[in-house]
């Protein structure tokens, strides 16, 4: 299936009763065009059939589609990136605790084919250790269907590995964990804009997994800054958006009918950019 890349109208345009968010007032909150920002979200993010690249996948300087360039000179992007592999695979891992082994490897597969080759390079300019076969031993894990302990033994050697790569972007500072976050609240309004039909209706399972993965990982980034003792008046900010959308995600297997329209999700990444600028 490839990226639906659809032109909201304005938050005010597209606020439908039912909504689990409210968009009332959201227009000219904050002064962005909010069209603009979904026509960016979504070429930024992932394409392709099921969300494994392909088509579309190409992303400017954020994304999941990311350049290996971008990644390279960017700090926020290279821990961006690191931030999608650990969504990717977070909810992987989940699925595979629940029994759902078949999906579980599909989020498996996109890191290690994708994202982290793009990579590669923001890690050698870095001087960073890589952890190719630690995803690789979690990937083969996963595809052999080893015991749920072997997979959890692959899952925390590959997070230490991928912890390791983050520390060599020493003390970044709030703004450019600010800038993560952006990035992967950005991204996961443009994957679960897939996930969604122009009804609300389920179309791909995949990319609402990786939009609720995002979102956790976003979660993760906040928690830091706010133990940095950043400005609490920006972290409250970017946490009352963030709050008022998680609730789309109400677990790692989607519903049939989805309850949020992507505009609205749209729009709070929208706001989160304008908080974070602040810190």
């Amino acid at each position: 299936m490839e990226s639906k890349h659809k032109l909201w109208l304005g938050l005010g345009v597209v606020c439908m009763a039912g909504s689990m968010v409210s968009c009332a007032g959201s227009s000219g909150m904050d002064g962005m065009d909010h069209s603009a920002m979904a026509m960016s979200a979504s070429e930024g993010g992932e394409g392709g059939e099921g969300g494994e690249g392909g088509e579309g996948g190409e992303g400017g300087e954020g994304g999941e589609g990311a350049s290996s360039g971008a990644s390279v000179s960017n700090d926020a992007v290279y821990l961006g990136q690191l931030g999608f592999i650990r969504g990717h695979l977070m909810v992987g891992v989940d699925l595979y605790r629940a029994g759902d082994r078949d999906a579980a490897e599909t989020h498996m597969k996109h890191p290690e084919a994708e994202i982290y080759a793009a990579l590669v390079p923001a890690l050698d300019a870095r001087g960073a250790p890589g952890f190719a076969s630690e995803l690789e031993a979690l990937a083969v894990a996963v595809e052999r269907r080893q015991p749920l302990a072997d997979v959890e033994a692959a899952y925390a050697n590959l997070l230490q590995g991928i912890a390791a790569a983050e520390e060599v972007v020493e003390d970044p500072g709030a703004g450019l964990l600010g800038e993560v976050i952006v990035d992967l609240v950005s991204t996961a309004a443009a994957e679960y804009d897939i996930a969604a039909g122009d009804d609300l209706s389920l179309e791909n399972a995949h990319e609402y997994q990786d939009s609720f993965g995002f979102m956790r990982v976003a979660y993760d980034v906040l928690d830091r800054i706010e133990a940095m003792g950043a400005d609490a008046g920006v972290t409250a900010r970017i946490r009352e958006q963030m709050d008022s959308i998680m609730p789309t995600w109400s677990g790692v297997q989607p519903p049939q009918r989805l309850p949020t329209q992507p505009a609205v999700l749209y729009g709070a990444a929208s706001r989160i950019e304008l908080a974070a600028s602040g810190l």
